[in-house]
């Protein structure tokens, strides 16, 4: 890996009564700065099916907090993949259920800009909510 991608995977187990309603929290892309670490704003440009294009700013400061994602929610596999395409956090993260849980992985590169960030970057994001 180099040094600047950021590669790890979050695990949290689920209540089996509470599957479904993590999966529309999971799904609700509009949403997501409600539910998930690192977005500010999310907005949808567009949507072709279950494929979002999504402008994103991110929720640390600075001028350079702003990027964009091409989001797929698979309804049957409980897969929600983000692949971010433009700003300073390119790469992808799919989060998914399975077996009882919610998983997070994390496969990412970031802009040079934010090397001294990256341990806090990983923290942050492997925190309990």
């Amino acid at each position: 890996m180099s040094i600047l991608g950021i590669e790890f995977i979050v695990r949290r187990e689920v209540n089996p009564s509470d599957l479904e309603k993590v999966w529309q929290v999971l799904s609700d892309i509009s949403n997501m700065p409600r539910h998930w670490r690192g977005h500010r704003e999310v907005e949808v440009l567009s949507r072709d099916g279950d494929t979002y294009i999504v402008r994103i700013r991110f929720a640390f400061p600075g001028l350079n907090n702003r990027g964009a994602a091409k989001i797929e929610v698979h309804e049957r596999e409980r897969t929600v993949v983000i692949n971010y395409v433009k700003g300073p956090i390119r790469g992808y993260v799919k989060n998914y259920i399975s077996n009882n849980a919610l998983i997070s992985q994390w496969n990412v590169r970031i802009t040079p800009f934010f090397l001294i960030m990256k341990p806090w970057i990983k923290r942050h994001h492997e925190r309990r909510r």
